[in-house]
Order: structure tokens, then C-alpha cells, then sequence
């Protein structure tokens, strides 16, 4: 009998320990951000691009990242359709501003999101570069016009996800390296006609939406990366 009352007490002891502290506010700190360590800058090449980066340590957990990629380039080509020749000139932009945090499992493996500017864009000029006969109709490529395509996003912000491996912040060295794989939504990609000459009437918001519908499962646009990071505070 004696035991089951040393426990009793033990018990209630242990209640009126539990009820007082339920009684008290939870509190919940969160430790303060050092702004003055945990800098980083990055050079990246990617599907964006060339690139730089600017990457900023919250937590041992949690890093938080913003930077700019650029490559503007152009293709030309010279193509036959039957028994004409076709003048394509390609003006594109890769580039995009991210804005995005990374999540650590591992030292080297993490979760990274965020939001994407997306300043990808494709101009096409498309010119006949044979004389069309017609009969006895001679018709030139001037008069037949010229055709303007442009290709675009069809959200200029949009979000993404990926995975990396490595570390963006070096930890116990100044430099580092890391991979990442994940991919964008930027909605249905839009479509801008312009005309000129004779094939004008093509340019109709008819045709584009028409474009727009076939394009329309265009709707990721896939994340590649690789960086070399400096860490210098």
C-alpha cells in the first residue's frame, strides 16, 4: 500500500507540473539572421544562360539567392519548301532574374524554389528568296512581303522547382560547386504575327491564336544549372 502512494503523489505531482505549464504562453524564437557572414557570390551556365549570383545564408538550413542570366544569340538559315528557297533569320534571348531559397536534407543534396523572370524570347523573319511564277506572273520576294514571329512566355513571372546537389554557400572552404535539376511553368507560350507585302493578311489574330492552341502543351521549360560559388564574408 505504501508504494502506491509514493507513486500517487508522483503522478499528481507530475499533472499539476504539466497543468502549470499549460497555463503559460508558448514561445517560439527563431535565431536572428547574421547579416555581416554567410555571403557568397556565384558564376552559373545554364538553360538560362551565363550567369551571376548573389547567395545569402538564413540558417544551416536555409539559403536564400537572387541573380541574372543572359545569352542573346542569332541562327540563320536557308531552307527549300517545294521549289522555293526560304530566308529565316532568328534573333533569341535567353535571360531570367531568379529569386529563390534552398532547402538542406543533406550538406549536399537540397530542395530549391522560387520565382523566375522570364525574359526568354524568340524573333523570326521569314523571307521567299526565289521569284514565284505564276502563269506568266513573275512575282519578287519584296512584293510577296515578309513575315515577322515572335515567340514569348506566356507568364513574364513564373515559378519553378529543381533539386541540387552540392552547395551554393561554401561551408568549410572558400569555394564550391553545385548542380541543379528542376524545371519552370511558364503557362502557354504567346505568339505575335506581323506581315508585310502580299502574304499581310496572314498576320490575323486568328492565326495566332491558332499557333498558340498548337504550341499550348509548351508549357515547362526545363532548369539546368551549374555554379562555382566564392564565399567572401
Amino acid at each position: 500500500m505504501r508504494n502506491w502512494k509514493i507513486v500517487l503523489v508522483v503522478v499528481l505531482a507530475f499533472s499539476g507540473g504539466v497543468m502549470a505549464g499549460q497555463g503559460q504562453p508558448k514561445k517560439f524564437y527563431f535565431p536572428a539572421i547574421d547579416w555581416k557572414t554567410g555571403w557568397a557570390g556565384g558564376l552559373k551556365a545554364g538553360t538560362f544562360g551565363p550567369g551571376i549570383e548573389c547567395i545569402k545564408s538564413i540558417n544551416p538550413n536555409w539559403n536564400a539567392r537572387l541573380g541574372f542570366s543572359l545569352l542573346p544569340f542569332t541562327l540563320n538559315r536557308q531552307l527549300s519548301v517545294g521549289n522555293l528557297g526560304l530566308d529565316i533569320k532568328a534573333r533569341n534571348r535567353l535571360s531570367g532574374v531568379n529569386l529563390q531559397g534552398d532547402f538542406f536534407f543533406k550538406p549536399w543534396f537540397y530542395f530549391t524554389g522560387g520565382l523566375m523572370v522570364d525574359l526568354v524570347q524568340s524573333n523570326l523573319k521569314i523571307n521567299l528568296t526565289d521569284t514565284v511564277l505564276y502563269g506568266d506572273i513573275r512575282i519578287t520576294p519584296d512584293q510577296v512581303g515578309e513575315l515577322t514571329v515572335i515567340v514569348r512566355p506566356g507568364w513574364r513571372v513564373a515559378p519553378f522547382v529543381g533539386i541540387g546537389f552540392g552547395h551554393a554557400l561554401p561551408v568549410i572552404r572558400r569555394l564550391s560547386f553545385n548542380i541543379e535539376l528542376g524545371a519552370i511553368y511558364h503557362g502557354k507560350p504567346r505568339i505575335s504575327l506581323d506581315a508585310s507585302g502580299m502574304i499581310n493578311p496572314t498576320a490575323s489574330a486568328e492565326n495566332e491564336i491558332a499557333l498558340e492552341t498548337l504550341f499550348k502543351g509548351y508549357r515547362f521549360y526545363p532548369l539546368l544549372s551549374m555554379q562555382l560559388n566564392y564565399r567572401f564574408r
